[in-house]
Formats: C-alpha cells, structure tokens, sequence
C-alpha cells in the first residue's frame, strides 16, 4: 500500500485539519484508503457520533473526488460480529444502517464507511462479482472470526475466494496490545505463537490482531498474496488516533471504500 493525496482542491474544499488529505491506498481498481488522523476527541453522544461519521463521509467525498452524487453507508459499531448489507441508497445519502461491525454493497458507486482508533479496519472487494465490504474488528470481532464471516456472506452470494482481495489497515500492534494473560491464551491455544507476543519491557503479554485475521483468511482459502496489510501501529505512529495512547479519549479515523461503476 502506499500514501496517496489527491490533486491539489479548491478553497471552499481545502482540508480542514492537519493531513486530513492524505490515506494509504491498496491500488484496487475501486477507490478505496486508511485515512490518518481528522479531528480528536470524538464527540459524545451517539447523536453526535453518526454526526461525526456523516460529515467524514462528505467531507471524503470531496477530498477523493468520488463525485456528487456518491452514497455513503456507514453502520453503527458495537464491537461485535453481525454484518449488514447495504443497498437501494439514493444519489448523495448518507445513510447508518444500525448496530453491526461490517457492512457490504454491491450497489455501483456507493461508498462505505467504517471508524476506528485501534481496533483493525478490513477493507475486501470481490472484482469478478463487482462487490466491497469495510469491517471494524476490535478483539472481539477477531475471536468471532468476523472476517470469515464476511467471506461466507460473499461466497452465499456467489463469490469465490480465489477472486477476494483483502486490505488491512492501520491498528495497534503486537508492541503495544497488551493484555490479560487469560486472553493471551485463549489466542494462543486458537491461532497459535504467530499473534502472541512478550514485548521487551512490557507488563504483560501482547496479541498481533492483524495476524489472527490474516491466519484466517488463508484459512478460509486466500493465498498470502490475496492479503495486504499496512503493518502501522496506531499507537507508536502518532499520524493516527489511537483508544489506547489517548486513554479513551481519541478521536477516530475512517476507512472508506467506493464500489464499481455501473457497467459500461
């Protein structure tokens, strides 16, 4: 993957905040990036949350030159494994979809949004089936295997797994994840040494969230070529929002993907 700006805008549409412009792009044939760091802390408030998102939303619209009359989908994340599918979306809404942790579309042009300051940002898309998913995994998400999930979901839809790309975006790393040594070994025991790590220094064991998802998605039947992962730890990089670092008090960043154009 690799950073991406757009064209230089104009006035009415220069970025409000520091490097609000810039994300890392997997190069897909769809638009599709892991933005840094907007605006901290996030509101309270669930009002004012889906607030938040609906204007990051417009906002990218501008920044990634989608087009006027782009949809956004985003959901309402609870840190679980349920999934949404979003369809039917008028030119130009901005619509939440309710409770779910992943949401996916096959309408051409709508775009998807999801949050997150630590947790794992997972974007898919399916180039032969023309369909892209954006799904929030947090720890709990990762031991509900909620990227399987979305890769049932698809092949119940006709996808197959040899023609899914997967992206992985920035999260907090084995170097600063550290958790209780109970769920240290309920990892170990399901995924192995690959996502349970003992940091130099550190108090306590740590998990690799982005392994376990990657290890299940070769699983699943990806090859390891299938899978990119940005390898940036939200807590030690400083261009990102990060739960941990902040102690609770971050802001958050978006992860977006726009799906393919109609046929032509």
């Amino acid at each position: 993957m690799k950073w991406q700006r757009p064209a230089p805008l104009g006035e009415q549409e220069a970025p409000k905040f520091p490097g609000e412009a810039d994300w890392l792009c997997p190069g897909w044939e769809v638009p599709a990036g892991f933005c840094v760091a907007w605006e901290a802390p996030l509101p309270a408030g669930e009002e004012a949350k889906e607030a938040w998102i609906l204007e990051a939303c417009r906002r990218q619209t501008k920044l990634a030159r989608l087009g006027e009359k782009a949809a956004w989908a985003f959901v309402k994340q609870v840190h679980g494994v349920a999934l949404k599918r979003a369809e039917g979306l008028g030119a130009g809404e901005v619509h939440c979809l309710g409770e779910a942790d992943g949401v996916w579309t096959a309408q051409p042009g709508l775009a998807l949004g999801i949050q997150t300051a630590d947790c794992v940002p997972l974007l898919l898309m399916d180039k032969k089936q023309r369909r892209v998913a954006a799904v929030h995994a947090g720890w709990r998400g990762v031991w509900g295997r909620i990227g399987v999930a979305m890769l049932q979901a698809w092949q119940q839809e006709g996808s197959h797994p040899e023609d899914i790309q997967v992206a992985l975006g920035p999260c907090i790393g084995p170097c600063c994840y550290e958790v209780s040594e109970d769920l240290a070994q309920q990892f170990l025991q399901r995924w192995g040494a690959q996502v349970v790590q003992n940091p130099v220094g550190a108090k306590g064991p740590s998990l690799d969230l982005a392994k376990a998802l990657e290890l299940d998605m070769v699983g699943a039947g990806l090859s390891p070529k299938q899978l990119q992962s940005a390898q940036l730890c939200t807590s030690c990089d400083m261009r990102f929002h990060s739960h941990r670092r902040a102690q609770g008090r971050a802001g958050r960043q978006l992860s977006w993907v726009q799906c393919f154009p109609p046929w032509v």
